[in-house]
């Protein structure tokens, strides 16, 4: 079915009727085109700040990134100090963690014990090659002979 014609009565478009627009329409062509490349000029503007300037999804992305890397770090750290408080404790109950720190880091040893400690040899480091064969250097002129 073909489309609907408008009739002879009723206007097809109305064009905008504005301050803004008749102002527009107004002015001569070096004006609208300077209008136009100033509007250009502050679409660039704000799209590069944006995407480049300070506060930019660039700058959002690299905090997002510093912020899941601190995460990451700290949990490394809390585990630590886990570990950390768990040895405390130990150390603070119990005799047992005591001693065995006392014997591994300080070398102590109770009452009546005998410390032996063992020396392992390592293999003898071979020799340095000798120097290819050279001729005997003469000695020097003020050494004589006698």
């Amino acid at each position: 079915m073909p489309a609907a014609m408008p009739s002879a009565g009723s206007e097809a478009r109305v064009p905008p009727t504005g301050v803004f627009w008749s102002a527009v329409k107004s002015l001569p062509l070096p004006s609208m085109r300077l209008l136009i490349v100033l509007l250009i000029g502050l679409l660039v503007a704000l799209q590069y700040r944006l995407w480049v300037g300070a506060g930019s999804r660039a700058d959002l992305y690299a905090l997002q990134q510093g912020i899941a890397a601190q995460k990451v770090e700290l949990e490394r750290l809390r585990t630590r100090n886990q570990e950390l408080q768990a040895e405390v404790e130990d150390l603070r109950s119990g005799e047992a963690a005591l001693e065995e720190r006392a014997r591994d880091e300080l070398g102590m040893i109770k009452g009546g014990e005998a410390f032996i400690q063992v020396i392992e040899r390592t293999k003898a480091i071979p020799a340095a090659p000798d120097p290819p064969d050279t001729p005997q250097a003469t000695p020097p002129p003020h050494a004589k002979k006698r």
